[in-house]
């Protein structure tokens, strides 16, 4: 399960501030390429580089921002791999579970067969080199 970090280390708020920075240039860059507005980007920047430069001088200075961004953000990301997780599982595994179903097969040998002894496949017990383990493919 994925959980907040309450208590970050130097180092990622650090990364933090500067992900900050490159994030909301891209961010104003994109808005100013859109409109021809100039105020809002340039507010955007200047607020995302003070507040990353501070994080690079003092990164416990940011801790708070770090925070509460992971606090804002935590609920998208459970929601999106929830709903990523959801789409494999009903795209990609069950299809082909069903498929090999309505087919016959049974890959695993799960089938229950009442006049089996037991459920153990012999494999060949020829002996082999040892040598084999160090090329594995």
């Amino acid at each position: 399960m994925i959980s907040i970090n309450w208590k970050p280390s130097s180092r990622e708020l650090r990364m933090f501030a500067v992900l900050l920075m490159v994030f909301f240039a891209i961010v104003a860059g994109i808005w100013k390429f859109k409109s021809s507005e100039t105020t809002g980007p340039a507010i955007l920047v200047g607020v995302a580089w003070t507040i990353g430069l501070l994080g690079l001088a003092i990164p416990q200075a940011v801790r708070w921002v770090y925070v509460g961004w992971m606090v804002a953000v935590f609920p998208i990301g459970w929601v999106v791999s929830h709903l990523l997780l959801a789409v494999i599982f009903f795209g990609v595994i069950m299809p082909i579970g069903l498929i090999l179903r309505v087919l016959g097969r049974d890959p695993m040998r799960k089938m229950l067969d009442r006049s089996a002894t037991t459920y153990w496949i012999a494999r060949p017990t020829e002996p082999t080199d040892s040598q084999r383990y160090f090329r594995q493919f």
